[in-house]
Parts: C-alpha cells; structure tokens; sequence
C-alpha cells in the first residue's frame, strides 16, 4: 500500500480527503465497473502526502453497492470495503505517461506540462465483479515504482 511504501521509505505518510459525493455513473464508468448506464456511484477525491510532500491525487469511483453510504469512508478506502465485505481481492492496472496541466499540476505542487504518472487501477471482488475505478495521478520526478517478474 501507498501507506507501507512510504514508511518503509522512512517517509511519514498522510492524506487529505478533497471531495466525497453521490452521483451516477458516466458512460465510460458504467462501462469499466459492469454497471448499468446512470447507475448509483460514490466519487472520493484525495491527495496523498508523504512528509507534507502531495505525492499523488487519487480519484475514486466506486459502485454504490459497495458501501452503506460515503460516511463508511475514514482514512482508508478499502478498510470501509472490508468492513462491508465488499474488498477487491485483484486489480488490473495500467501505468501511463502523463503531462500534469490543471487541477492536477496546481494541487500535486508541479507546474503546467510537468511529467506525471498516471496509475489506473480497476478492483474485483471474488466473484469478478469490478467494485471500484481509481486513477491516481503522480509528480513524475517524486515516485518510482519496482515490479518483480518470476518464471514458472
């Protein structure tokens, strides 16, 4: 988790919830999370720190079936699907070049046309069924990531 990675970076971790809000879904969410067209969703927005450093804005989308209500949110997103049952057990994910412009640059502290990474994240429950749509934007020059390959 973001949380882990950074204390083991020995970087204190924090975040700071922007937005939380009901709404229904867009076409491409409907699409991507297995829901009908309009179908009830909840939108968190939230700026990951480390050391008071905005490392990342995450943006969330998660079907409406998957919480008793955006109250359920603390600190952490996926506590509140556990405690529904509702927790994705794999994710698919794609990492992207991005240019940071906007809401994104001005908040993550970078400047407009900054490199970014952008890390989008689509979470199953057991079943299969897509639960939640994260995408979460990094300053470029602040993250790295390790993945391990294995043979066999």
């Amino acid at each position: 988790s973001f949380s882990e990675d950074m204390r083991a970076r020995g970087r204190t971790p924090g975040s700071t919830w922007l937005k939380r809000a009901e709404g229904v879904a867009t076409p491409e969410e409907a699409l991507r999370l297995g829901l009908a067209p309009g179908a009830p969703v909840l939108r968190l927005q939230r700026l990951r720190h480390a050391d008071e450093t905005p490392l990342c804005l995450q943006y969330a989308t998660v079907a409406a079936f998957a919480l008793p209500s955006l109250d359920a949110v603390g600190e952490s997103l996926y506590e509140a699907l556990e405690a529904a049952g509702q927790r994705p057990v794999r994710a698919q994910q794609r990492l992207s070049a991005v240019l940071l412009g906007g809401e994104q640059a001005r908040l993550l502290r970078a400047r407009d046309g900054d490199a970014g990474l952008c890390v989008e994240r689509l979470g199953m429950l057991p079943d299969g069924r897509p639960v939640e749509l994260c995408r979460a934007y990094y300053r470029g020059e602040l993250v790295d990531f390790v993945a391990e390959a294995r043979a066999g």
